[in-house]
């Protein structure tokens, strides 16, 4: 299996997105980490261009803890 994330830069990067959702939905890290990483790594696998996973798998996360539709 390939890990989730590149290097430890990247993975800094995408766990200070988890953290600034959590703080912005009001969820705990953890919560809001296991449905990032699911949604990242569902949406990586498809991936030509990786430039806004971040943006879109936060987007996604957020939709799915706050029981909004996914778009």
């Amino acid at each position: 299996m390939l890990a989730l994330y590149e290097d430890h830069d990247e993975e800094a990067l995408h766990q200070s997105v988890v953290r600034s959702l959590a703080d912005e939905i009001q969820q705990p890290v953890a919560n809001v980490r296991t449905v990032y990483e699911r949604e990242f790594a569902r949406l990586k696998s498809n991936a030509t261009v990786k430039d806004y996973l971040a943006l879109l798998a936060s987007r996604r996360a957020r939709e799915k803890l706050l029981g909004k539709r996914a778009a």
